[in-house]
């Protein structure tokens, strides 16, 4: 089997735009404190797959999902039962797949 010609790597990414570090930096003796936006933005998707000679294929998916406020839980007194998550409406297996059959496609 040769791979350089045969193998390919397949990887997703997920992102939007209000993603911050989980660490932060500041002078000595003051906290650091860092402040981030109580609305989530429309997560993005990518999707690439890549071989010794380059960029196979690359995909970018937006999520079907809208931006919602996160709840903090300080903000309440009681803590209330959550409901049930969702089916998800992301990218799902059958999105894999169809990258997947594109990019051999291409390769081919």
């Amino acid at each position: 089997m040769d791979y350089l010609s045969n193998c390919v790597f397949v990887d997703e990414s997920a992102f939007d735009i209000n993603m911050r570090p989980s660490t932060a930096r500041s002078a000595k003796g003051t906290p650091a404190i860092v402040t981030t936006p109580s609305t989530r933005a429309v997560s993005h998707n990518i999707l690439e797959a890549i071989s010794a000679k380059g960029v196979v294929n690359i995909e970018i998916r937006l999520s079907n999902l809208k931006p919602k406020r996160i709840k903090v839980d300080g903000s309440r007194k009681r803590k209330q039962p959550q409901p049930k998550k969702p089916a998800s409406k992301g990218t799902v297996t059958g999105h894999y797949m169809l990258f997947l059959q594109n990019a051999m496609n291409f390769m081919d």
